[in-house]
């Protein structure tokens, strides 16, 4: 793992982490003000700011890989063009996405179970959320472009306050008026202001334009073909994301969907060791398929073991303690309505997390067609499902189908890339080994959050959980290259810039 990497990969962890104590201070003063049902609604404008943050047409990764392929070849000079080019495309796509959106606000409002009072709210909050998606769209592009220009510590500097304003802002928004539309439209506008500052960091870091350069046709041909199969793929993977809460709120109330979303939204921040690791391993998976295409499958295995390690304590406590974790910070209603939520998405968030390896892999290797394929089977499957599961047994089976839905999905996309990627004769792309034992420990925790009432109790076993687990981890599933090159990475990390 090679300093430049690992630095990558710290500033993407931190990026992601920071927000983290804002999001769990600001939610409880959250649901108080706003009652669960405009809570829920507001869980529905998360979900479409985020949707629309990974909706980039494909083209911000395309953006990544051509601008990391310019600086390669010594043609910083053609990056600025590469990059206008760029935003010019998703200018295009992001008005065209804001307007579909706002066409579709009042069959939205028809779908939705909503309390009459809330139908005018809601419909002013949906036609804010259409004016975000251009400032969504364009944002992804340059954020693609820096990224490629490997600054990602421009990247989550800007990351981290944008990620504060999402929960700070509708806290800061109820204090000048109480109502939905207002809380959305500080969202929207702090979307924009986001945008203006990755303009400003694009503007600043791009290397100088040689003179008379331009993009060119074939160029921006090249990446929007590039990006042709990311673009079907995200499209994808945001519905099947989505699907759950949209039908929850159509199916059950809006109420119901506050419960779910609480959990979901904390238990999903899981994504960020994944996403930390992934976005910095995407250019070297690229590399790997470009100079040695056999090595592919030796750096999947020893990033699995990575994000198994970090990930697995993390899911046996929230496993073993969501119910009393969820009464401390959210009190009895939560408790009661999410906690089995809560066990149950944690169960497939642990197979998601690791499922993230193949899927980076194959889309780097040039493969992103096998993943989208995979997502286009998925998602009306899972929708029936969802909607099944929701109308018969309420939130907590459409968290059982999430969690199904996970394995299969990481199941899946192990066997693709085990027939798929280069290198068969070497080592296998997984290793479904570590994954039984660490489920092992998760079902010891289960079994605790049944059996043991007692808080003290129960923390004490699950302590015991996890530090045999730790040990197992840095004794067996690490080995004793993994430990030298965490060490490594553990000192590079700590020294000082002087140093």
């Amino acid at each position: 793992m090679s300093a430049l990497l690992a630095r990558n990969t710290a500033w993407n962890l931190l990026g992601a982490l920071l927000p983290l104590p804002v999001i769990v201070l600001c939610v409880p003063p959250l649901v108080a003000a706003l009652g669960v049902e405009r809570f829920g609604v507001l869980g529905l404008a998360w979900m479409v700011l985020g949707y629309f943050g990974m909706f980039d047409f494909g083209l911000a990764q395309s953006t990544t890989r051509s601008v990391s392929a310019a600086i390669a070849r010594s043609e910083q000079g053609g990056v600025r063009g590469l990059v206008l080019g760029s935003v010019a495309l998703h200018v295009a796509l992001g008005v065209a996405g804001g307007a579909i959106f706002a066409l579709l606000v009042p069959w939205l409002l028809a779908v939705f179970n909503l309390p009459p009072a809330l139908v005018a709210e809601t419909r002013s909050a949906l036609y804010w959320l259409a004016a975000s998606v251009p400032a969504m769209v364009v944002s992804a592009a340059l954020r693609g472009a820096l990224e490629g220009l490997q600054r990602f510590d421009a990247v989550n500097l800007i990351r981290v306050p944008a990620s504060i304003v999402n929960y700070a802002g509708p806290l800061i928004a109820l204090g000048f008026g109480d109502g939905l539309p207002l809380v959305v439209a500080v969202l929207v506008m702090a979307r924009y202001l986001v945008l203006a500052a990755y303009a400003v960091a694009c503007a600043r870091l791009a290397p100088a334009a040689a003179p008379g350069a331009r993009v060119t046709r074939a160029q921006l041909v090249a990446l929007a073909s590039y990006g042709g199969w990311l673009t079907a793929s995200n499209f994808l993977n945001p519905l099947i994301i989505a699907a759950d809460r949209f039908i929850i709120g159509a199916t059950v109330s809006v109420a119901a969907v506050a419960f779910y979303v609480t959990p979901y939204e904390i238990i999903t921040k899981g994504w960020i060791l994944s996403a930390s690791l992934m976005g910095a391993m995407f250019p070297v998976f690229a590399a790997l398929a470009a100079s040695d295409p056999a090595a592919i499958r030796g750096a999947c295995r020893a990033a699995q073991r990575y994000l198994l390690a970090l990930a697995a304590p993390a899911i046996v406590l929230v496993v073993g303690a969501a119910d009393l974790l969820l009464g401390w910070w959210l009190g009895d209603a939560f408790r009661a309505s999410s906690s089995r939520v809560a066990q149950l998405l944690a169960l497939g968030m642990l197979l998601s997390i690791v499922a993230q390896v193949p899927l980076t892999a194959l889309n780097a290797a040039g493969r992103a067609d096998l993943s989208t394929k995979l997502a286009a089977v998925e998602l009306p499957l899972y929708a029936g499902a969802v909607w099944l599961a929701a109308r018969a047994f309420g939130i907590e089976g459409v968290a059982a189908v999430w969690a199904v839905r996970a394995a299969v999905d990481a199941l899946a996309l192990f066997l693709i890339s085990e027939a798929v990627l280069p290198g068969r004769s070497g080592p296998r792309v997984g290793a479904p080994g570590p994954m039984l034992v660490a489920f092992a420990f998760v079902a010891g925790a289960w079994l605790a959050a049944r059996l043991i009432a007692d808080p003290a109790a129960r923390f004490g076993v699950l302590a015991v959980l996890i530090g045999a687990l730790a040990l197992w981890e840095w004794r067996v599933l690490l080995g004793a290259e993994d430990r030298t090159r965490l060490r490594q990475l553990c000192n590079r990390l700590l020294a000082s810039p002087a140093r």
